[in-house]
Protein backbone atom coordinates (compact mmCIF):
# COMPACT_ATOMS: atom_id res chain seq x y z
CA UNK A 1 0.00 0.00 0.00
CA UNK A 2 1.57 3.96 -1.12
CA UNK A 3 1.27 6.20 1.66
CA UNK A 4 0.43 9.57 0.55
CA UNK A 5 2.96 12.67 1.33
CA UNK A 6 2.38 16.55 0.78
CA UNK A 7 5.16 17.95 -2.05
CA UNK A 8 5.75 21.58 -2.14
CA UNK A 9 6.60 22.44 -5.66
CA UNK A 10 7.57 26.10 -7.08
CA UNK A 11 6.34 27.46 -10.76
CA UNK A 12 6.64 30.80 -11.64
CA UNK A 13 7.70 31.51 -7.67
CA UNK A 14 4.40 30.16 -6.47
CA UNK A 15 3.96 28.02 -4.16
CA UNK A 16 2.14 24.85 -4.48
CA UNK A 17 0.80 21.89 -2.04
CA UNK A 18 0.67 18.68 -4.06
CA UNK A 19 -0.54 15.45 -2.45
CA UNK A 20 0.90 12.17 -4.40
CA UNK A 21 1.94 8.94 -3.40
CA UNK A 22 5.79 8.72 -1.93
CA UNK A 23 7.47 6.67 -4.42
CA UNK A 24 6.97 9.37 -6.70
CA UNK A 25 7.94 12.40 -4.99
CA UNK A 26 10.92 12.63 -7.24
CA UNK A 27 9.01 12.60 -10.63
CA UNK A 28 6.60 15.23 -9.85
CA UNK A 29 9.27 17.31 -8.48
CA UNK A 30 11.16 16.84 -11.85
CA UNK A 31 7.86 17.43 -13.43
CA UNK A 32 7.20 20.87 -11.83
CA UNK A 33 10.93 21.92 -12.64
CA UNK A 34 9.64 20.98 -16.02
CA UNK A 35 6.84 23.00 -16.10
CA UNK A 36 8.17 25.72 -14.02
CA UNK A 37 10.79 26.08 -16.97
CA UNK A 38 8.54 26.12 -19.75
CA UNK A 39 6.28 28.83 -18.47
CA UNK A 40 9.44 30.72 -17.69
CA UNK A 41 10.23 30.44 -21.43
CA UNK A 42 7.08 31.74 -22.49
CA UNK A 43 6.92 34.49 -19.88
CA UNK A 44 9.84 35.58 -21.45
CA UNK A 45 9.36 35.63 -24.92
CA UNK A 46 6.66 38.51 -23.89
CA UNK A 47 3.73 37.02 -26.66
CA UNK A 48 1.43 36.12 -23.85
CA UNK A 49 0.27 37.41 -20.81
CA UNK A 50 -1.14 35.93 -17.67
CA UNK A 51 -0.37 33.19 -15.44
CA UNK A 52 -3.14 31.21 -16.74
CA UNK A 53 -2.78 32.20 -20.17
CA UNK A 54 1.11 31.14 -20.00
CA UNK A 55 0.03 27.78 -18.23
CA UNK A 56 -2.55 27.02 -21.05
CA UNK A 57 0.28 27.83 -23.64
CA UNK A 58 2.88 25.47 -21.59
CA UNK A 59 0.05 22.58 -21.28
CA UNK A 60 -0.30 22.69 -24.99
CA UNK A 61 3.36 22.73 -25.99
CA UNK A 62 4.30 19.74 -23.43
CA UNK A 63 0.71 17.74 -24.96
CA UNK A 64 2.39 18.41 -28.23
CA UNK A 65 5.74 17.07 -27.32
CA UNK A 66 3.91 13.46 -26.02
Amino acid sequence: MSTTTTVRVSILDNEYQVACPAEQKSELLRSAQYLDQQMRTIRKSGKVIGLDRIAVMAALNISHEL
